[in-house]
């Protein structure tokens, strides 16, 4: 089966190399969207526990304890939550790109050129060099 992208760049693969090509590609995003997920709810996690000591403290240690502004929490807060959300919201659009390739994978049959998007042609080349390494 032929492969082309945008930028008319063409591969040949089988069918069932493919798929089992996109199969990995796609575990291996489901990992790394479970990874980022981890790291925000560690990161929540952790506010809650700081939170929970600081109003623990009585007025005086509150006085003198001393918090970050609450800008720098904010800009905290979109380093380690909102960015990684787009993250993983730009990983679960790739994943569903993955399964509709897959899919027109297993109902194409004929002898045209499959079109997909050249993000996933650079996917399926580094996947390759990858696996040839």
């Amino acid at each position: 089966m032929k492969i082309r992208d945008e930028l008319n760049r063409e591969l040949d693969f089988s069918c069932d190399e493919l798929i089992e090509m996109f199969g990995d590609r796609k575990r291996l995003k489901e990992a790394e969207v479970n990874d980022l997920k981890q790291k925000i709810k560690g990161y929540e996690d952790k506010k809650r526990a700081e939170e929970a000591f600081y109003q623990s403290l009585s007025p005086v240690r509150k006085f003198f304890a001393g918090r970050a502004p609450s800008h720098h929490q904010a800009v905290e807060y979109m380093v380690h939550v909102k960015e990684r959300l787009k993250q993983i919201d730009g990983i679960k659009q790739r994943i569903q790109q993955i399964d509709q390739v897959t899919v027109l994978c297993r109902e194409h049959s004929s002898d045209e050129p499959l079109e997909v998007s050249s993000a996933l042609t650079e996917e399926i080349i580094d996947y390759r060099k990858g696996k040839d390494s």
